[in-house]
This record gives structure tokens, C-alpha cells and sequence, in this order.
């Protein structure tokens, strides 16, 4: 007689064995690649759209009295049109997405349509084009989802594989939208599936590594940011990481109740029409961006130009209030898009904004009657404004989604730099901490509940 003991929390999604592992690792690779395909054209026709936008809003500035209209007018129609293509064929492609995968993988929903691809794909190219502050990634993810959900059925596997098959494109999807292969497969286990399981396991390799392969072909391989060789951080400087994650962990707290209050808000006008919420959104991201361009959008642009030190401090304060309320109020019109870029931009301001302070009091102290002792002390006690910036973006993004492994992976990968790694695990640390005592639950879980549950949302 054999005694088997099985000591996961979760049960397995089906029986070892019970089907060829090749099969189901050829069927991911498929999926995958297919992913990369989708994803790569995806953040091809974001690119134009960018340009696009800046291209008319170059243009609108010839008539500096009514040119304002213009860039109104097109977010407006835009987002109209975009969250029309939702109401009408897709509504499951509202929003990140990302909660309805979670669900699905939990067993709370069925696998979205094939329609959610399309709707996915050009609405959020019409959403994020016209400027809203919503990221590639939700969309990447789920349109991941749904191809994989798609190959599976389409090789007559069974429910579980297709299971297994959905979530493995899901974190392909991720991999692709911030070229970071690892982050995909971290994504799967710590935010989708939340147990280790083998099955699943090779298909997200599978998956993810032909994503990559398809998506490097058509994008190239450079890293999301490019990032100047930082110093070594010292033992002591681990402090004002920690404090660092403290302070975004408050700010994480604070940015998803305003996500939930901003919906609600959306949902309490009902006598005006939903299409019209909706190019009302976009109408005020417009005219943001006829004063500032740089401020809408996805942010990775901005982000860039954050850890080049492009802002002074006047600067980074505009653009983290700027970016605290347009990537809340943006995800309130309920088109395609996500949470993460605009979450990692946030992050990287507050970051920088924080170095910079502290730049100014190390001036000041180092000017002082105590320079000459406190000066060759400081500079390798306080970390630069660059790593607090992304140290940062992993930070708040652990804050909101309360994923701190996805986070710090993620981080690395985009930077390709593993300098700041213990900085990063302090930092997320912290901030993996003080939300939970604070009462706040991860972005995604309060997001599930809304759509499990629409009549229990709060006005």
C-alpha cells in the first residue's frame, strides 16, 4: 500500500500526470508565441499613438485661442469610442483586466470570450493613445489570457489544461509589455495562481520564453529604462529604504481607495449616459495634456526622463500630484487599460522627489558649521536620487498590488541592473507591511470583488 501526503495549501489544479507534459509544453510555446506576436503589435501601435498625439497637439498650438479644443475633442471622441466597443461587444475588457484572470484562475468566472482580443486591443489603443494615464500591461495580460484560453480549446484540452494554458499566456503578456521574462513567470505564481504548482510551472516557461523570443524579433532587446551605473549602497543607507517602503506603503493605501472612490464616483451620475462619463474623462485628460503633454499617457516616457534628472523639484511635485490624480481618475472611465505603468511612475517621482529633498538638506548640512565632519559622512549614508527612484517604483507597486517578488523582479529586469537589489528588498519590505495594518487590501483582490459582486459596490 503507498501513502501519498500532500502538503500544499491549495490543491493542485489537476493530477500529476494525468496528461503529457510535452503536449501541454507545446501548446503553451504556441500560446506564447502568439502572445509575443499580439503584444509586440500592441506596443507598436501604442508607440504611433504617442507620437500621434503629440504630432496634434504640436499642431493645435498654431491657434493658441481655441487650439485647446482640439486635443479635447480627439481624448473625448476617443475614449467614447473606446468605452462603446466595451459596452457594446466586450464588456469583460473594461478596466486592467488582470482581476478578471485572477478569477478565473481561482474558479470565480469563466474564461473571457475571444471578443475581449479585439475590443482589448484596438480600445486601448484608442484609450491610452488619446492620453489617458492607464498602462499597456492590463491589456497585454488579459488579450495573453484570452489566447491562451483560445489555443487550449482549440487543441481539445482539457478544462484544467486550459486552466493552466490561460494563466501561463497571462504572465507571456506581462513579459512582453516590460520585456521582462522573469517578472511574467513571477506573476503567474505570486499574483495569479498564489501556489506553486509543477503543470503550471512549464507551461509559464514555455509560455513566456516564446513570447520573448517573438516580441525581441519584431521590438529589439534594449531594457525598458536605461539607467547610469549607481553606486553600491551602503549598510547604513538601508535605512532610508525602509522609510522609503514606509512612506509608499501610506501612499499605496491612499492610492487604492482613491482607484475605488474615483469609480464610484463614475457610477453615482447614472442619469448621464455611460458614454458620456466616459468622454468626459477623456475631455479633461485632453485638455491636461494641450497644457502639459508630458504628464499623459502610459508614463514610461516620463519615467525615463524622472531617472535622468530632467525635473527639478518644483518639477517632480507637479508631476507626482499630476500623475496621483489623472492615473485614478483615468481608470474611472472603465476602458481597456492598466495600473502597473502608471503605478511605477508614481513611485519613481515620489522616489526622486524624496532623493532630492534630501540632496537639498545634505547641501545645506555639508555648507554648515558641521561640513567638515558630516561631509565625507553623508553623501555614502543618503542613496542618490536615481535609486530612490527605482527603489521607489518597485516600492509603491508592492503597495498597491502586494507583490513584492513580482515587483523587485520586474524592477531588475527593466533597469538590467541588480545593484539595488537589497535596497529594493527593504523598501518592499516596508511597504508590504504598513498596508495591511492600515486596512488596505491589494488593488487586484478589492477590483475581483467589484466585478464578482456589482451589487455590492458603494456609491
Amino acid at each position: 500500500m503507498k501513502l501519498s501526503l500532500n502538503t500544499s495549501i491549495n490543491p493542485p489544479l489537476r493530477e500529476p500526470g494525468s496528461a503529457n507534459l510535452f503536449v501541454l509544453a507545446l501548446i503553451a510555446l504556441i500560446s506564447g508565441a502568439l502572445v509575443g506576436l499580439v503584444g509586440a503589435a500592441f506596443c507598436l501601435a501604442l508607440r504611433q499613438a504617442d507620437q500621434s498625439r503629440d504630432v496634434v497637439i504640436g499642431w493645435a498650438r498654431q491657434w493658441p485661442e481655441f487650439g485647446w479644443l482640439i486635443p479635447v475633442v480627439a481624448a473625448s471622441g476617443l475614449v467614447m469610442v473606446a468605452r462603446w466597443l466595451v459596452q457594446r461587444f466586450a464588456p469583460l475588457a473594461s478596466g486592467s483586466g488582470v482581476q478578471h484572470v485572477e478569477a478565473v484562475m481561482q474558479g470565480e468566472a469563466e474564461p473571457a470570450a475571444g471578443m475581449v482580443l479585439p475590443v482589448k486591443f484596438i480600445g486601448g489603443t484608442l484609450a491610452i493613445g488619446s492620453g489617458l494615464a492607464l498602462g499597456r500591461e492590463g491589456p497585454t495580460v488579459q488579450m495573453g489570457a484570452v489566447i491562451g484560453t483560445l489555443v487550449g480549446k482549440s487543441f481539445a484540452a482539457i478544462q484544467a489544461d486550459v486552466q493552466v494554458l490561460q494563466s501561463a499566456a497571462a504572465g507571456a503578456g506581462l513579459a512582453v509589455a516590460f520585456n521582462a521574462p522573469m517578472g511574467g513567470v513571477a506573476f503567474v505564481f505570486e499574483e495569479l495562481s498564489r501556489h506553486f504548482e509543477a503543470r503550471l510551472m512549464i507551461a509559464t516557461l514555455a509560455a513566456c520564453g516564446a513570447a520573448m523570443v517573438v516580441a525581441r524579433a519584431l521590438l529589439g532587446d534594449p531594457p525598458e529604462f536605461r539607467l547610469d551605473a549607481l553606486p553600491t549602497p551602503t549598510p547604513a543607507s538601508l535605512i532610508f529604504y525602509l522609510i522609503l517602503g514606509a512612506l509608499l506603503g501610506i501612499l499605496g493605501t491612499a492610492y487604492n481607495r482613491a482607484v475605488i472612490r474615483w469609480l464610484n464616483l463614475f457610477n453615482r451620475f447614472e442619469r448621464i449616459p455611460i458614454l458620456l462619463r466616459a468622454a468626459g474623462v477623456g475631455g479633461v485628460v485632453g485638455l491636461v495634456a494641450w497644457f502639459e503633454p508630458r504628464w499623459t499617457g502610459g508614463g514610461e516616457r516620463i519615467v525615463q526622463g524622472v531617472l535622468d534628472g530632467q525635473f527639478t523639484l518644483v518639477g517632480l511635485a507637479g508631476l507626482f500630484a499630476a500623475r496621483w490624480v489623472l492615473g485614478t481618475f483615468s481608470y474611472s472611465a472603465g476602458v481597456p487599460g492598466g495600473l502597473f505603468s502608471p503605478l511605477l511612475l508614481v513611485g519613481a517621482t515620489f522616489g526622486a522627489l524624496l532623493g532630492g529633498t534630501l540632496g537639498e538638506l545634505l547641501s545645506k548640512t555639508v555648507s554648515g558649521c558641521f561640513g567638515e565632519v558630516l561631509g565625507p559622512l553623508l553623501p555614502g549614508l543618503i542613496p542618490s536620487t536615481p535609486a530612490l527612484a527605482v527603489v521607489g517604483m518597485a516600492a509603491f507597486f508592492t503597495a498597491v498590488v502586494r507583490a513584492p517578488l513580482t515587483g523587485l523582479i520586474l524592477i531588475m529586469e527593466m533597469t538590467a541592473s541588480t545593484t539595488l537589489l537589497l535596497p529594493i528588498l527593504a523598501a518592499c519590505l516596508s511597504a508590504s507591511i504598513v498596508p495591511p495594518l492600515l486596512g488596505s487590501a491589494p488593488i487586484y483582490d478589492t477590483l475581483r470583488q467589484r466585478m464578482l459582486h456589482p451589487d455590492q459596490r458603494r456609491a
